[in-house]
């Protein structure tokens, strides 16, 4: 594997994430070659709906690495309503899509100009999975932020967004429809690439012999 110069400095080959993770390398090899889980998508649901499953689930454990993360209720209106896939036939699913997921990255949480600020939030870990319905593979990408806490707790993690895109858009590498919450300005009706995730898999490329 060779480090692509163009983004060895980037946020992804930074030592931003606790000791214990795979190299980088490891880790992007273990997504690309992930088994797409096969899932049975259900009725579109009303948000009143996917708050009300939610409010069922337990706090999730990933079986790789150990991080829990919760659902929060308020979260679920931002997360339907993103364009593209819609998340609310596969809610049910979420917990088990996380929990065989593979950490991807973490970044700081960084305050902007003319954004709200979001001083109990620590940095964003980003953890990847694939899933297939009967039309195609996709990618999801869970976005958790870790809070804040005091010297010697755990800030716990919660399931702040995802993001899903189509595979094969990535294989194509066809940013013309990029999801909104990754590339700022875009209003596509029917994102299926995740610009974030693919700058990621790119910044290692696997010599693969």
């Amino acid at each position: 594997m060779e480090i692509n110069r163009k983004l060895k400095n980037s946020i992804f080959t930074s030592k931003t994430n606790d000791s214990g993770y795979l190299d980088i390398e490891e880790r992007i090899e273990r997504i690309v070659k992930l088994e797409a889980q096969k899932i049975m998508i259900h009725k579109v649901l009303s948000q009143k709906e996917a708050e009300s499953i939610v409010r069922s689930l337990i706090p999730i454990r990933n079986i790789n690495d150990d991080r829990i993360a919760e659902i929060p209720v308020n979260t679920i209106g931002k997360i339907i309503k993103h364009k593209g896939y819609d998340i609310s036939r596969i809610i049910e699913l979420l917990p088990s899509l996380y929990e065989t997921s593979i950490f991807g990255w973490s970044e700081p949480e960084i305050k902007r100009e003319r954004h709200k600020d979001h001083p109990n939030i620590k940095e964003y870990h980003h953890y990847i999975n694939k899933f297939s319905d009967e039309n195609s593979e996709y990618y999801i990408r869970f976005i958790l932020h870790e809070t804040i806490v005091k010297p010697g707790r755990i800030g716990k993690n919660y399931i702040h967004s995802t993001a899903i895109s189509n595979i094969k858009s990535h294989k194509k590498d066809d940013s013309s429809d990029c999801l909104r919450d990754t590339c700022t300005g875009k209003k596509n009706t029917s994102p299926s690439y995740d610009y974030k995730l693919m700058h990621f898999l790119n910044s290692v490329k696997l010599m693969v012999k």
